[in-house]
């Protein structure tokens, strides 16, 4: 078996588009996780998690993939709770001490009897259980909508690579 390297803007999309479904899928485990515990802790470290994975998927650091066509083709709904989670995302963790925490200080005795002071955000509200499900319902849609655009560009490739000839084949970089 021999492979080669495609090159070319397709090609980076493709390869923007894999990992965003990546994210996605992985703040969907994350929320399935929520769902799933009982203890407060691993739910905020969980949310923090599916946040920022989900966040990634539209930075601005990314190669134009779409992203615009695919929020505005969602339900009013979904596109609602898609900027909501996006507001999440960055007074939760891009932006934190905004208007949604608060600090609080307190004593930490150590088991030697050591103490140490320290700061700690306090979430204002909580995200919990709730939440999650309508976070879920968004991850799926966008999942099924950056499936349908990666496989259109997958098929723009192959038509592609179909077309070319032996000695092109070869000459790609592997």
């Amino acid at each position: 078996m021999d492979s080669r390297r495609l090159d070319g803007g397709h090609a980076r999309i493709l390869e923007v588009l894999t990992g965003i479904d990546d994210d996605l899928s992985a703040a969907e485990r994350c929320v399935g996780r929520i769902l799933e515990s009982e203890q407060k802790e691993d739910i905020a470290l969980l949310w923090t998690e599916a946040l920022v994975r989900y966040g990634r998927c539209f930075g601005k650091g990314l190669v134009p993939w779409g992203a615009r066509e695919v929020v505005n083709s969602l339900p009013y709904l979904l596109r609602t709770r898609y900027r909501h989670f996006r507001r999440l995302r960055d007074t939760l963790i891009s932006h934190p001490g905004g208007l949604d925490h608060t600090y609080g200080t307190k004593v930490v005795i150590g088991d030697d009897g050591s103490r140490r002071v320290q700061c700690e955000p306090i979430s204002m509200f909580s995200l919990g259980r709730l939440e999650a499900i309508d976070f879920c319902e968004l991850l799926v849609a966008l999942q099924s909508l950056v499936a349908r655009r990666r496989a259109g560009i997958r098929s723009n490739l192959h038509g592609r690579v179909c077309g070319m000839s032996d000695e092109v084949l070869r000459n790609l970089p592997k």
